[in-house]
């Protein structure tokens, strides 16, 4: 007629934004997007019970227990998966990391040689209007990443969850500006098409190293191709940053009020809900 001491609940404290994976299906198990949130993994063994507890008026030395069952064993894999508003996106070297201190108090690994950034950093920046945005820097993508090449699958999952993507592209390197433009929408496009539906703002990094007149019509002719807005900027000395940061505070305002207004009930004839 004994009990054993009841084990303590073993709680593991993860960061907001992770995926939590069965091990052997892949199914996923929960997704805590939200501060404070809880889940239960597996449930700890039952006691048993002592020959004690079965004793009646008719059985006074019961000589049969019930044994105790043994509690669940099961195995996890977290996955985090940041939760940020913008994310920085950019094949290697092209100012990313310099883009993110310049806007914000994140001091990121910054060098003149690829993959300096060896996973994604995070900063705030704050918006003249007293708003304030989570800006991820995600290192370099390449060309394979999508397939895990350079660590880019796991680099590609942070972007799921943000709002607006800035595409920054080194105006003064190889590939041209295109081509590298392009290399990353395919690398997008593979790992997770929706990746590529993402707003988007492009910007053209390093200008500074360039003559005006030569970046300017780099600028223009990008700009007729893609048929899209181009930014030319400089992280380094800050030229056209804080019109890029306010192009991207309007575009998360829309996407909210786009977002807002799907919300909304279609209504019908008369006041009627259709």
């Amino acid at each position: 007629n004994r009990n054993g001491k009841d084990g303590k609940d073993l709680i593991i404290n993860v960061p907001k934004g992770t995926l939590i994976k069965d091990s052997e299906t892949g199914r996923v198990i929960k997704d805590l997007k939200k501060t404070g949130e809880s889940i239960r993994i597996a449930r700890g063994g039952k006691k048993g019970r002592g020959n004690v507890y079965f004793k009646s008026a008719t059985n006074q030395t019961p000589r049969f227990a019930e044994e105790g069952k043994k509690g669940r064993e099961r195995w996890i894999k977290l996955e985090l998966k940041l939760i940020a508003d913008v994310g920085i996106i950019g094949l290697p070297n092209a100012g990313k990391s310099t883009f993110l201190s310049q806007v914000s108090s994140a001091r990121p690994k910054i060098a003149s040689y690829p993959f300096t950034t060896l996973q994604p950093q995070l900063g705030i920046v704050e918006i003249e209007d007293f708003k304030r945005l989570v800006f991820a820097d995600i290192p370099g993508l390449m060309k394979g990443a999508h397939s895990g090449l350079g660590l880019g699958s796991t680099f590609l999952r942070h972007i799921e969850r943000t709002k607006v993507v800035i595409h920054l592209i080194d105006i003064s390197a190889k590939p041209d500006p295109l081509e590298s433009y392009y290399l990353i929408r395919k690398e997008l496009k593979l790992f997770n098409p929706k990746l590529s539906e993402k707003p988007e703002i492009i910007a053209t990094n390093k200008v500074d190293l360039l003559d005006t007149r030569i970046y300017l019509n780099i600028v223009k002719n990008l700009a007729k191709k893609l048929s899209k807005p181009v930014y030319p900027i400089s992280a380094i000395t800050g030229k056209n940053v804080k019109t890029l940061i306010k192009r991207v505070a309007n575009l998360i305002d829309k996407k909210a009020e786009d977002e807002h207004s799907c919300l909304s009930l279609p209504v019908g004839r008369q006041g009627q809900t259709r």
